[in-house]
């Protein structure tokens, strides 16, 4: 009776254990760089794909805040597919006061400045999968708090 216990106790650890193995994926991560302009410091935000992140401005120390997973699933399935679309940057406007640009490292990719719009001469589908990457690139900016001034 032990022998047979200890049998079934064995089964589903190991069934517990290839269940947790296998359902854990590594964590993911990607950059958004601002550059800051005259009047804002440049900055990086870290996200993780378990939700954490953490901004970071000049010499101060990273401030942590939380990602809502649905936003780091949004922003995570864009990356991809703006690195595959590989629009070319569109010409955008800016500010000599405000006019930072700010782009996506990931993977070794770095996107071209998200606040601009890409041509209008891309895909529907590629013009649409860069808007979701700046709509989640804004709202995790958002979420990290006040940008820091000069």
């Amino acid at each position: 009776m032990k022998r047979a216990a200890l049998r079934v106790s064995t089964l589903l650890f190991t069934a517990y254990a290839a269940i947790v193995l296998v359902g854990a994926a590594p964590i993911d991560s990607a950059v958004i760089v601002d550059s800051g302009s005259t009047n804002s410091r440049a900055n990086q935000i870290v996200v993780r794909s378990d939700g954490t992140a953490s901004i970071t401005s000049g010499t101060s120390s990273p401030k942590p805040f939380t990602v809502p997973m649905a936003t780091v699933t949004r922003f995570f399935a864009a990356l991809p597919a703006v690195r595959k679309d590989d629009v070319p940057s569109g010409s955008c406007a800016k500010s000599a006061s405000f006019g930072s640009t700010i782009r996506v490292k990931w993977q070794g990719w770095v996107s071209n400045d998200v606040t601009c719009p890409p041509p209008s001469t891309v895909s529907p589908a590629a013009a649409k999968d860069a808007q979701l990457l700046n709509d989640t690139v804004m709202e995790i900016r958002g979420l990290a708090g006040p940008q820091p001034a000069h």
